[in-house]
């Protein structure tokens, strides 16, 4: 019985943070004007979440090719076709590594951010206070940095793939001397219209997960200074593991 239990209240607590999360993205979605101070707030956020992450992308991206690029590399060696790398590290890059590598690190740096910042508002009742003053939070608080995400990381997404494109190939060049034509004919021919629209529709999907479930986890904060590391701590791991279930959703339906 006891064991019941613990299995209704854990399916109980999912359901809640799931309808939780789509209602804090839809209300945040519903409440974006382009006007004033919310176009003021808004491009604040994107500059945290764009200009000052930009730096990671490119070094993970450049260091995701380059490792690819040499683990593809030398089985392919054995068979004398190390001028596929660029086929396979073209598609991957665009489908599947950029936009999950770029949500990992927005997850883990902005998404905890998000999560802290608002989880010290709640403990400390400035959310409350808004809501007292007519205050929308959902205007005020969750719309800048869900939005801001939404827009600002297909962007991000788009120069780790580039940075990754170039870290591959110059470890293509330096280790199994593949001349950069031949690279970036391989890279063309593989790469199509439906692989970048597939990596931009993970980029925004992922965008949406994490910062919804990290402005929710923050506003619904509770218990004071150890009640926000727990937020914070609950929101990056919920991301993550939503980001890798809705990486499988996609490739599965658009691939399948």
């Amino acid at each position: 019985m006891r064991a019941w239990k613990t299995v209704e209240s854990s399916f109980e607590r999912l359901f809640t943070v799931c309808g939780g999360v789509v209602i804090c993205l839809v209300c945040a979605v519903a409440a974006f004007r382009l006007r004033g101070t919310d176009l003021r707030r808004l491009l604040r956020q994107m500059v945290f979440i764009g200009v000052q992450t930009f730096p990671i992308a490119i070094v993970f991206g450049l260091f995701t090719g380059m490792i690819f690029s040499l683990n593809l590399g030398l089985p392919l060696m054995d068979f004398g076709v190390e001028d596929r790398i660029g086929t396979a590290l073209g598609v991957s890059l665009v489908r599947e590594l950029a936009p999950v590598f770029t949500a990992f690190i927005l997850a883990a740096r902005v998404g905890a951010s998000i999560a802290a910042e608002l989880g010290t508002m709640s403990v400390s009742e400035e959310i409350d206070s808004l809501r007292v003053m007519g205050i929308d939070p959902n205007r005020y608080l969750a719309m800048p940095r869900i939005v801001g995400a939404i827009l600002i990381s297909p962007l991000l997404t788009v120069y780790s793939c580039a940075a990754g494109m170039i870290g591959g190939l110059l470890l293509a060049r330096s280790y199994f001397n593949v001349g950069s034509t031949m690279f970036w004919t391989r890279v063309l021919e593989s790469v199509d219209m439906k692989e970048i629209s597939t990596g931009l529709l993970k980029a925004v999907v992922f965008a949406a997960l994490y910062s919804s479930i990290c402005v929710y986890f923050g506003m619904t904060t509770r218990g004071g200074a150890e009640g926000v590391g727990r937020s914070t701590t609950r929101a990056v791991v919920v991301s993550l593991s939503a980001i890798l279930v809705a990486d499988f959703l996609l490739t599965r339906a658009l691939f399948g």
